[in-house]
């Protein structure tokens, strides 16, 4: 068996499957078999001055080639290829600064038949546990202008490794010297953030967690649960071979059909596959760009053929020890018992939550907390007391509050916030939530801890926890506030007034001034109150709701105030909810 090992030292993998678009969000995981011989190919071509030590001297007639390229430049022996080191061939520590430089066709024959060799065997993997996420910034263009891209990526304990192991392949001295000459140049593993370091393990004993769904008998077991991945493998030469006649019997038959109209060629794409060369080995299709494929029309590279693997359905559960460990991360030190009171979450998933969905998700939120709160959920979560009833504490139980960062219009973040501290049951779900789910599951987004701390410690340190969780003077609306109690017969008590009393009842300043407004902006739009969902689902058919409509506005107060600040009927699920104007 052969069995390489890869670590990624920034903690960080980030590589788009073949066929996905980068906002996707999609990471390819486990790394394919097609990427990692390509890896090998680049690593040769750009660092192929440094290579393993040794001396072979291989038949090869003068002017032959090798996967289509003509061995120039090489040290011509009569009609060997003669590679040897300079350095003193008794030294018996083989360290690569010893290796002397080489022409870049040196050994392209060997290097040919150890990517075959590699292709010959379907690999199965060992992976660590690991969580996803990403990033979004904006990329400038032409002309000045800028489109928002995702940067998705497979975060991954720096310390543990990633095993892929080909059970049938056995290399030769040779081969392996040259496998850890390029395992050793190998710099990075996907996109250029993805540091990586590989080498070649002698003996690896070890029990594939993720292997090819025909191989289930042999490495599955009863206990483990699994989700079908597609991965992208690589032909064996004879399946490239069958391959590539059919595809130029194919490519014969269009040429000779009549050529289509202009305008039907232009809008089907025409015959764009004959533009590119088919490759004459799998060593040689590994070679092409993958722009010149796209430019092709190519929907698959050549020589390239999918996989069904079978991956732990918990390999992104994210309990995994070390330097990336899911422990709380406050803006300041704390510790499980320390005094927490609010806590935020990024939230990932495609497409993510409209923010004028704001109090579905935010019963979600709090259905996915009661969950991992155990049986008997405190109160401050459950909202009712010994007797399920609901409290009557003056909104000292938990807020579940749905956050648009970006303003894109879609919730990226949901907070936990109360008055009161957490207890241990709550820190322990906090500790513990990776998903938020519909009930039918057709929907779920993955939630990733970004900090806990106190509101108390957010206004002290000087550091933004969250813009919801800032002070500042003026406040207006995100999502519709709606008055809790009936309006007076007479026109008195309305909207503005009800919104006055609670913010007087919450300990608040009475504010200058509240205004009124027609619409609020949600991702480059204006958005009414009727546009957002204002009505509980399940187990609120009970509940008074006085009004239906609801209202936008903007407060403004003599001095800076801390959030949050929510308000109105259903602020506990994200209703009512207000962001600052000026910090």
């Amino acid at each position: 068996m052969l069995a390489i090992s890869f670590r990624f030292p920034a903690g960080f993998y980030h590589a788009t499957p073949w066929g996905r678009h980068v906002n996707e969000g999609e990471v390819e995981w486990p790394p394919s078999p097609w990427r990692v011989l390509r890896a090998l190919q680049a690593t040769w071509f750009l660092k192929g001055e440094f290579v393993a030590k040794l001396t072979v001297t291989e038949p090869t007639p003068a002017g032959s080639t090798a996967a289509g390229f003509t061995a120039t430049g090489s040290t011509v022996a009569g009609s060997a290829v003669t590679r040897s080191t300079a350095a003193d061939s008794t030294a018996t520590d083989t360290t690569f600064s010893e290796f002397p430089p080489v022409g870049n066709t040196v050994g392209l024959t060997e290097l040919q038949v150890l990517i075959h060799a590699l292709a010959a065997d379907v690999p199965v993997y060992h992976l660590p546990p690991a969580t996803r996420g990403h990033t979004r910034h904006y990329m400038p263009g032409a002309g000045g202008e800028t489109s928002l891209v995702f940067d998705a990526f497979v975060r991954i304990n720096p310390k543990q490794e990633v095993i892929m192991a080909w059970p049938k392949v056995v290399l030769s001295e040779s081969q392996g010297a040259l496998l850890d000459g390029l395992l050793m140049r190998m710099g990075y593993l996907g996109r250029s953030e993805s540091w990586v370091e590989a080498r070649r393990l002698p003996d690896w004993r070890g029990t594939p967690n993720c292997y090819p769904a025909t191989q289930a008998d042999l490495y599955g077991n009863e206990e483990s649960v699994s989700e079908p991945i597609r991965v992208m493998g690589v032909q064996t030469e004879d399946e490239f071979a069958v391959w590539r006649q059919g595809a130029l019997a194919g490519i014969a038959v269009a040429q000779a059909e009549p050529p289509l109209p202009s305008s039907t060629s232009r809008h089907r794409g025409g015959n764009r596959k004959t533009k590119l060369e088919l490759p004459e080995s799998v060593f040689a299709a590994l070679l092409v760009d993958t722009s010149e494929l796209e430019k092709s029309g190519w929907n698959q590279p050549p020589g390239s053929v999918w996989v069904t693997y079978l991956r732990p359905d918990s390999i992104f559960a994210g309990d995994f020890a070390g330097d990336f460990a899911r422990e709380p991360r406050p803006f300041a030190a704390t510790t499980q018992n320390a005094e927490v009171n609010i806590a935020r979450f990024a939230l990932a998933g495609k497409p993510l939550p409209s923010i004028l969905e704001s109090v579905s998700l935010g019963e979600l939120f709090r259905r996915a907390v009661l969950h991992w709160s155990g049986a008997g959920a405190p109160s401050l979560v459950s909202g009712r007391d010994e007797h399920h009833q609901v409290l009557a504490d003056g909104h000292h139980h938990a807020f579940f509050l749905s956050e648009d960062a970006d303003g894109d219009g879609r919730i990226d973040h949901v907070i936990l916030y109360s008055l009161d501290f957490f207890p241990p049951q709550v820190m322990t779900a906090v500790n513990s939530l990776r998903k938020i789910w519909t009930a039918d599951h057709a929907r779920q987004w993955e939630v990733y801890l970004e900090g806990v701390g106190s509101t108390l410690q957010a206004a002290t340190s000087g550091r933004e926890f969250s813009p919801l969780v800032s002070r500042a003077r003026i406040w207006h609306s995100v999502t519709p506030y709606l008055h809790p109690w009936h309006s007076k017969k007479n026109g008195k008590f309305g909207a503005v007034e009800q919104l006055a009393k609670e913010m007087r009842l919450r300990g608040l300043p009475e504010p200058l001034e509240v205004r009124w407004e027609p619409f609020v902006w949600a991702g480059g739009r204006p958005i009414t109150p009727i546009q957002f969902r204002r009505f509980r689902s399940q187990g609120s058919r009970n509940q008074v709701q006085p009004d239906r409509h609801g209202a936008f506005y903007t407060i403004t107060f003599a001095e800076p105030v801390e959030g949050p600040l929510v308000f109105g009927y259903g602020c506990h699920f994200g209703l009512g909810l207000f962001a600052p104007v000026d910090k």
